[in-house]
């Protein structure tokens, strides 16, 4: 009965993530990629669906779920409007912020309230906001190195990219915020390399690219980060 009614959660659960996410996925594609091909919105769809779904099913519980979702969904809507018009919509970034500060808030009252330890909800709010200080003094050492390096920052990171990944890094601590970085780069440099090989077999030829859009890559490390600390 009981390992029933943990898969019958689990069920629910990423149905409904699913589903949220494939929402926020399909309105966030038709409105940013409307003169892009079809199929590209499909798979911003099916990527949401997929996201939503892991939100749903690593959860530990309803409060962690919500929490996930929303962020997950503000990511997609960032990555989305990364894809159409290269920039990082900052309301979505703050929704991130507030959702985070809302999870840590209602979760410390809790614990407080059933008289349990609430140094340990202290504890979480503080890795948070070390998470976003370790995560901007990070981007701040490698923006400094590729200035130096180029005498320009173009092709490196934009604001935009910078408060994201802060973001991401109060939502999943120092270590994470750390991780988060490192995977968004090797995924973006591995799409560069794609789109790149993909240009030359297709017989454009061109340069090796030196910026793309950041915040699918982030979208795809922060699943990654979620589904490795649920298992």
């Amino acid at each position: 009965d009981a390992v029933f009614k943990v898969v019958l959660r689990l069920a629910v659960a990423s149905v409904v993530g699913a589903c949220v996410g494939g929402v926020a996925g399909w309105a966030a594609a038709r409105r940013e990629l409307a003169g892009w091909p079809v199929w590209t919105r499909r798979i911003v769809t099916a990527c949401g669906m997929i996201a939503g779904g892991c939100a749903g099913v690593l959860a530990a519980g309803w409060q962690e779920a919500l929490e996930l979702l929303a962020i997950l969904s503000a990511l997609l809507v960032c990555s989305v409007v990364d894809l159409g018009r290269r920039i990082i919509p900052n309301p979505a970034v703050a929704f991130i912020l507030g959702t985070r500060a809302a999870y840590l808030s209602l979760g410390s009252l809790a614990s407080c309230a059933r008289g349990a330890v609430c140094s340990l909800a202290f504890e979480e709010m503080r890795m948070s906001l070390a998470g976003g200080v370790t995560v901007l003094l990070v981007l701040a050492v490698v923006c400094l190195f590729l200035m130096c390096a180029r005498d320009s920052l173009r092709g490196g990171l934009g604001g935009g990219d910078v408060k994201l990944l802060v973001a991401c890094g109060v939502c999943v601590g120092p270590v994470g915020g750390v991780t988060c970085v490192a995977l968004s780069c090797v995924l973006s440099l591995a799409c560069c390399l794609g789109a790149w090989l993909f240009g030359r077999a297709q017989g454009r030829g061109g340069s090796f690219p030196i910026s793309f859009p950041l915040a699918p890559e982030v979208l795809a490390s922060m699943v990654i980060l979620t589904a490795y600390r649920a298992f």
